[in-house]
């Protein structure tokens, strides 16, 4: 395990060597959510998820942003992003061009500049493409990431409520 001291990572384009590494940190995300809120979270396949992020990676395109994190050459975080749909002229939204933020950072690096890292590239990458804004969900009990979040200057807009109904 690392020590708990600020690094500064190479972040980079993700490619498809990179797809089993971000798939282990994300099933490791799931598995902190799950335990954070099992009503809401479960655990996926590791290969459901591999399938789902070689895919979207092969389908990127000009509009979707797909970052790794890396440490002394080992993936340590990952982001992705994808162009948010503008609501439409009879929407009381503010139209805002802008992007769908995906992130997760390996449980050990967590704390250390890593989420930082990748939420400052995707903020670049946004404005270099003319974006008003970018957006993300955060599970309500992971204080840790809403602290990030805030602390880089994104603020609650709406709370999602959800009610399961039985049959």
């Amino acid at each position: 395990m690392p020590d708990a001291a600020p690094v500064q990572p190479q972040v980079r384009a993700a490619t498809p060597d990179d797809v089993e590494r971000i798939a282990d940190i994300y099933v490791a995300m799931a598995r902190q959510h799950a335990a954070l809120d099992p009503a809401e979270y479960r655990v996926p396949e590791h290969a459901a998820v591999m399938t789902r992020f070689r895919t979207e990676l092969l389908a990127a395109d000009e509009v979707d942003l797909h970052l790794v994190a890396e440490v002394d050459g080992t993936v340590v975080g990952s982001l992705d992003a994808f162009m948010r749909p503008l609501p439409s002229d009879g929407s009381m939204r503010i139209p805002r061009r802008g992007a769908l933020i995906g992130i997760a950072v390996d449980e050990g690096w967590r704390g250390r500049g890593i989420g930082t890292a990748l939420m400052r590239a995707a903020e670049a990458w946004a404005r270099g493409r003319g974006y008003d804004a970018l957006e993300l969900d955060v599970a309500d009990p992971n204080g840790d990431a809403r602290r990030l979040y805030e602390r880089l200057g994104y603020g609650l807009v709406a709370h999602t409520l959800v009610k399961p109904l039985t049959p």
